[in-house]
């Protein structure tokens, strides 16, 4: 045949038929045949290697995705607390105004209510004042206890 190396050699000429490899040849055969398993071992690991990595991030953006939702859940439980809060913050302040106001109305009252009841209560006693202030000047302290109850009595009703 035309190939050297497949041509038959001299001592299994006369024994055998077929074609017979040269040593090289058959090195460069077997050679090529285990780089051809070492890059199938080789391409499988990458690939297997590259599908554990895909499924990983795969894995990865659906747990960011789960906790982006729950952070979105929480922000919104939080906001719904936070508006509750304001609006109890806000009866509260509005309960306290009206208290304020009221206290401050009933004060005023009662203040014009004392002033008023000094003065009729004041102009009142005067003359029972004045009563047992002339009897302390002319007559003996003893004859003026009468006038001392008489004022005290009408001092304690002013009052009340």
């Amino acid at each position: 045949m035309g190939n050297r190396s497949s041509t038959p050699s001299s001592e299994e000429e006369g024994s055998s038929s077929g074609m017979y490899l040269t040593p090289e040849l058959q090195g460069k055969i077997n050679t090529d045949f285990e780089e051809k398993i070492i890059q199938t071992q080789w391409n499988s690991y990458r690939k297997g290697h590259i599908e554990r990595y895909q499924q990983r991030e795969a894995q990865n953006a659906q747990r960011h995705h789960e906790l982006q939702q729950k952070q979105q859940q929480l922000n919104q439980q939080a906001k719904l607390v936070h508006d509750e809060l304001d609006r109890m913050v806000d009866g509260a302040k509005s309960k306290l105004s009206d208290i304020e106001v009221a206290l401050e109305y009933d004060m005023k009252r009662l203040s014009e209510k004392f002033q008023d009841s000094e003065v009729s209560g004041g102009e009142k006693c005067v003359d029972v004042r004045a009563e047992l202030s002339r009897c302390y000047n002319t007559l003996d302290s003893g004859e003026c206890q009468v006038f001392a109850k008489k004022l005290e009595k009408c001092v304690t009703e002013a009052l009340a």
